[in-house]
């Protein structure tokens, strides 16, 4: 008997086409076999569903409804501990009380029991919390805590879907931002959300960017678990989990705008910031270097590494785990052209640790080499070349210096690095002339100090880059737009170089900030983040400080 039962219920439950199929099906299931509290659950389901849909009909709703709580409370008779039939009955109750009918429990209850026997089933988390949330004004402060709760657990690492369905449920209860405050988890995802939401509707800057420092506060202290798990598993020779790792800090790093500038708070350090990123790097270059054997850098991973190392000791180690692995050419061979980027990487590595006289000792050995060069080595020798002369820069030789960016440029690099390194020089040998030809031709190089953006127009959530070539330094800049609406006041967010420097509504149509350019290439961002806008000019001009 209680085989048939099973299948008569499965019938109803996954079968059956139509409410009453499923009804006669689950009556027939308890003639045969009245002990299974799935078929009182199932009865229970598809009474509700049914009062659900006959609101308009008084009579069949509430018929519907009771039938419903009978059912739900028979199975729970037989199986007190079902978590789904605690949630379905709160359901059934909740609604009857919608439509004035007296009800056996407190709905409230049993969400609660549904939550509370439920262990990690955050989906059970989640609905219960969703409907208690609706209906927060009813609420006990004790019953809010609980809601609150809920809700916190059951969106953490969840996505934005489930987020931004309550988000919209608190938008319409009227967006109190103490409300939001009680059950959002503190996870960067969920507050990346927020602040998302916050900024498309047009709502309050204060708490958007707040929420967006505290997102990269946490994406901080991710970065800071990941590194830690990627170093302990290249201690233990596990080269490739350690790239994995280090990879997955250097992500959560880069998602980081610096937003607590803005949001007046102080929640992350930026020193700490920069050393996360340097031991991430650093983890990474061993890494490849490990499962390479090899300099070869197509993805720049070793370089992007030098490039980030300020501290001498940490470079000095490096030096020696490459000099372990006999990819250093310390011998510096007769015909260094051979082996360009090996040599230009020695060079950039012993420039890094201020061995200028040894990067100008290079010039000898270039002297006495016969070997042709190949269009392949040309972008390494001009390198090197470079290296020479800022070398004899150090150490105070402007002429020497000279002469090597010269030779650069013959070689065909014009690059910034070397021309600016080649104006100092005709300064400090007081060449006017020549200097003033090479500043032209830096001029020619760099960006323009205006720059028309054409009337580019950006849509809502779209974001457009300004590639820049400066000789770095502070900078004012100033960006007209305009909205698409002459009553709209778009959310505007300006980026430079990663780093927010501008985000407002602009019901001036102008955005002025200042920012400090690096020496060569910067990157300008800008999103339209609540509604689209058409840009104008940008205009560059030094910043007097």
């Amino acid at each position: 008997m209680s085989a048939w039962n099973a299948r008569l219920c499965w019938r109803a439950r996954d079968a059956a086409k139509t409410p009453d199929e499923k009804v006669r099906l689950l009556r027939r299931a308890e003639a045969v076999f009245p002990w299974n509290s799935a078929v009182s659950f199932e009865l229970g389901r598809v009474y509700f569903e049914q009062g659900a849909e006959s609101m308009a009909d008084p009579a069949a709703r509430d018929d519907l409804f009771r039938k419903s709580i009978d059912s739900y409370l028979r199975s729970l008779r037989l199986n007190p501990a079902s978590a789904a039939a605690h949630f379905g009955l709160g359901q059934a109750l909740l609604y009857a009380g919608y439509a004035g009918l007296p009800t056996p429990l407190p709905y409230f209850d049993e969400y609660r029991r549904a939550a509370e026997l439920t262990g990690h089933d955050s989906q059970i988390h989640y609905e219960a919390g969703k409907v208690l949330f609706g209906h927060w004004d009813s609420l006990s402060p004790e019953e809010r805590d609980f809601a609150a709760g809920l809700l916190k657990r059951s969106m953490a690492g969840k996505g934005q879907e489930r987020v931004l369905d309550l988000l919209e449920a608190w938008y319409l209860a009227g967006h109190d931002a103490g409300l939001i405050d009680r059950i959002l988890p503190e996870d960067a995802a969920a507050l990346r959300t927020y602040a998302r939401f916050l900024g498309e509707r047009s709502l309050s800057l204060e708490d958007r960017l707040s929420a967006l420092a505290r997102a990269e506060a946490l994406e901080v202290a991710r970065a800071r678990t990941e590194l830690d798990r990627a170093r302990r598993a290249s201690e233990s020779l596990m080269p490739a989990e350690a790239a994995f790792r280090a990879g997955l800090a250097l992500d959560a790093l880069g998602s980081v705008k610096f937003y607590q500038a803005l949001a007046g708070t102080e929640l992350l350090d930026p020193l700490e910031f920069k050393a996360l990123q340097r031991g991430a790097r650093r983890v990474l270059a061993r890494s490849w270097i490990e499962e390479t054997g090899s300099l070869d850098d197509p993805e720049g991973i070793i370089a992007a590494y030098v490039e980030a190392e300020d501290n001498p000791a940490a470079l000095g180690e490096f030096e020696a785990f490459l000099a372990e692995r006999r990819l250093l050419d310390e011998r510096r061979a007769v015909t260094p052209f051979q082996s360009l980027k090996t040599l230009a990487f020695r060079m950039g590595l012993d420039f890094k640790l201020g061995r200028y006289s040894r990067v100008a000792d290079v010039e000898g050995l270039l002297a006495s080499s016969s070997t042709v060069l190949a269009p392949s080595g040309r972008a390494s020798y001009a390198r090197i070349l470079r290296l020479i002369g800022q070398a004899n820069l150090e150490l105070n030789d402007a002429i020497e210096a000279a002469a090597f960016f010269e030779k650069a440029r013959e070689v065909g690099s014009d690059s910034l690095d070397v021309l600016l390194g080649l104006e100092r020089c005709y300064r400090l040998l007081e060449d006017e002339p020549k200097a003033a030809g090479v500043r032209s031709a830096i001029g020619r190089l760099t960006s323009p100090d205006q720059v028309d953006l054409g009337g580019q127009a950006l849509a809502k959530g779209q974001t457009t880059r300004v590639d820049l070539l400066t000789t770095g330094g502070p900078r004012a800049f100033r960006l007209e737009f305009t909205s698409w609406g002459p009553e709209t006041s778009p959310l505007v967010s300006i980026f430079l170089d990663g780093r927010v420097v501008w985000e407002k509504y602009g019901d001036t149509g102008l955005a002025e900030f200042a920012g400090t350019l690096s020496q060569g290439r910067a990157r300008l961002e800008i999103q339209a983040v609540s509604a689209p806008i058409d840009l104008g000019r940008l205009s560059i001009s030094i910043e007097i400080r």
